[in-house]
């Protein structure tokens, strides 16, 4: 089929990506003058009706919520010689998956990109608003360094949850019965498209047939941080089927080179039972954070970071840190610094020697001392006892001619 060359009112530029029902193209807005992305799914009968109600419930979320590290939706409508359409913010950069598939960030880098898309999705989950498939390939990262979590089109609002028409799948699992049923669900997930959402980064309550909730959000963003520092799927396999057992029936695969305290970590954040997960998803990323490999400088900038911004403007910095690692004295690990319930210390930044000297020059003036002597302090009373001698030997004569 021929590429438009426009749709809607949009100009457009070129193809972005392409998908098995639908295509994504760069478009430029000719009333705005601003490029767009526009996504378009070709589909026809009640499947059109289907991703027009999508496209629209994804743009009322998107201008519910109005989140720096959220994707901004412009427009929705249909085009008849195409399908349903979707106008959006153009991010110019790739997916996480993207940056997965090319193992192109570091540690701290993909820490920061967690944490931004952490604040959209907590942005959502208070507003009501469960996001139900939050994956690599939903979370882009611009050149510039801002994490945007896109694809809220089957996302439902808490009120709007309940007991669905599927039916949820409780009993106790044995191994004929579970490989019976992982092959029954990767069948509809596969044929029918009931399934909404990725199974690779599902959790066993929503492959079972269960409504999406927070914590299987929560559940999903840790699937997303677990292959993002690790290369590996929470729960591999050679296929769908392969995948979705092992959900349902297997605990979380720990590569053998994963720090001890990362595994710990995932294992709470990816359990089977909602009740045994983290309950937010700041506590999550904080156990993360206090978890990761390397030095102590580059967590304490991750706590810093953390701790900061709630409102989603902070992004990924490119500029390169020099490793500077605290005093002995001032050095601990993060859980002694949480203990304490003090900040975690500041890093100094070789990009920022100014801000730095300045500090420094404030702590010295205004800083009470902690020990020994004050030579300052005494040379200063000192000429004030000679002062004050000296006046009294010049006025003593004077003082003499006075009756009292």
């Amino acid at each position: 089929m021929a590429e438009p060359r426009t749709i809607g009112r949009y100009q457009i530029l070129r193809p972005l990506g392409q998908g098995g029902m639908g295509t994504v193209y760069l478009a430029e807005d000719p009333l705005l003058k601003r490029r767009v992305a526009i996504k378009v799914v070709r589909v026809t009968g009640a499947a059109r009706h289907q991703a027009t109600l999508r496209f629209r419930r994804e743009a009322e979320i998107s201008a519910q919520l109005n989140h720096p590290n959220l994707v901004t939706v412009f427009d929705v409508g249909v085009e008849e010689d195409l399908g349903p359409f979707l106008t959006m913010e153009y991010v110019e950069g790739k997916s996480l998956g993207r940056h997965i598939k090319d193992r192109d960030l570091d540690t701290e880098t993909s820490a920061r990109v967690l944490i931004q898309a952490m604040r959209a999705l907590r942005a959502a989950h208070r507003r009501a608003i469960v996001h139900r498939d939050v994956k690599p390939d939903n979370i882009l990262l611009s050149e510039e360094g801002r994490a945007k979590l896109m694809d809220f089109g089957i996302a439902r609002t808490l009120g709007h949850l309940g007991a669905g028409s599927e039916q949820a799948l409780d009993a106790p699992l044995m191994a004929e019965d579970g490989v019976a049923l992982a092959q029954t669900l990767a069948l509809r997930l596969t044929s029918s498209g009931d399934f909404l959402g990725s199974p690779a980064y599902a959790p066993p309550e929503v492959l079972r047939g269960g409504e999406g909730t927070p914590a299987s959000d929560r559940y999903s963003f840790a699937a997303t941080a677990f292959e993002l520092l690790t290369g590996k799927l929470p729960h591999p396999g050679g296929g769908l089927t392969e995948i979705i057992l092992h959900i349902l029936q297997e605990p979380v695969a720990i590569p053998a080179d994963l720090p001890p305290a990362m595994g710990t970590v995932f294992r709470r954040a990816l359990a089977a039972d909602p009740d045994d997960r983290y309950t937010t998803l700041p506590e999550f990323m904080e156990e993360l954070v206090d978890a990761l490999p390397g030095p102590v400088s580059m967590r304490a900038r991750l706590f810093t970071f953390l701790g900061q911004d709630e409102d989603g403007t902070g992004s990924v910095s490119t500029a390169r840190f020099r490793q500077v690692e605290p005093a002995p004295a001032m050095e601990s690990g993060s859980h002694e610094v949480r203990a304490r319930g003090t900040a975690p210390v500041k890093i100094t930044l070789a990009e920022d020697p100014v801000e730095t000297y300045l500090t420094t020059r404030k702590r010295v003036r205004h800083e009470p001392r902690r020990g020994g002597t004050d030579w300052p302090q005494v040379l200063k009373w000192i000429v004030l006892a000679f002062l004050v001698l000296q006046l009294f030997w010049w006025l003593a004569p004077t003082l003499s001619h006075f009756q009292f």
